[in-house]
């Protein structure tokens, strides 16, 4: 069982399910969905997803999925409902509700760096590579400790001798390279951009969350999944902790909402 929620994240929560109009903004893997070895295996939970198909329903509330996938690959995984907005390639694509039905992934990444990617995937078995429609990532979670840091390695090689075109990020078993620059803190103030909520709620369990938690105001809400240096003032421990702070958002929005 996930540790109880701090008096202090209990407090924010309560006011922040209070306002007016609210953005409930969530990395997908590692925050509700639980790390796992193979990135499509990846699921939500069935608390969180619970959780958030009820928050949909409630007025003033607004869900997003902010992540490093790319939305194809979103799509796959987190099967996300029609009234989401989605954030993927870490805040290049940018999908308001209902927009992925007809979205068409451009596919823009070199075919030599693909090559010179899948040369590192061939030298280091157990690795796995995927592809994005604006970069690439090598996989390395189950992979022995040292032939992980070796492909690692290798990785930053390639990104290397392609230069400073490329933007390159490293997370939990994952090195990623991108042809473009943005960050989820990008996705976050685009999505806040076209829907002006009161309030935004971010979590997160990586670096690149750092990003999003770095564009959030005074009356928003940073929480850290797991351990990690963090400039979030408030931290979850796993995915089942983020579905019962989603439950308590969604408890107090509805008596809200009904006037209790």
């Amino acid at each position: 069982m996930p540790e109880p929620m701090s008096s202090e994240l209990t407090e924010a929560l309560s006011a922040f399910a209070s306002k007016d109009t609210i953005l409930i903004a969530l990395d997908f893997d590692g925050t509700f969905a639980p790390l796992v070895d193979d990135p499509e295996a990846s699921r939500m939970i069935a608390p969180a997803r619970k959780a958030l198909e009820n928050l949909t329903t409630l007025p003033g509330v607004t869900i997003a999925i902010v992540t490093g996938r790319a939305i194809d690959s979103v799509k796959r995984v987190a099967e996300p409902l029609n009234e989401w907005f989605l954030v993927g390639s870490h805040g290049i694509e940018v999908l308001s509700p209902g927009e992925v039905t007809d979205y068409e992934t451009p596919w823009l990444v070199p075919g030599d760096l693909i090559k010179d990617f899948e040369a590192v995937i061939a030298a280091h078995p157990g690795t796995r590579l995927e592809q994005k429609p604006f970069g690439l990532a090598l996989h390395t979670r189950g992979v022995e400790e040292q032939l992980a840091r070796h492909a690692e390695a290798a990785a930053h090689e390639v990104c290397d001798a392609w230069g400073e075109e490329l933007v390159v990020r490293t997370g939990h078993g994952i090195v990623e390279c991108s042809i473009q620059d943005a960050t989820k803190g990008d996705g976050i103030a685009e999505v806040r951009r076209r829907l002006n909520p009161t309030a935004v709620l971010f979590a997160g369990d990586d670096r690149t969350d750092e990003d999003g938690f770095a564009v959030l105001g005074e009356q928003d809400v940073a929480i850290r999944v797991g351990g990690g240096e963090t400039i979030a003032p408030y931290r979850l421990d796993d995915a089942h902790a983020v579905a019962e702070a989603l439950w308590f958002i969604h408890d107090k929005r509805a008596s809200v909402d009904s006037g209790s």
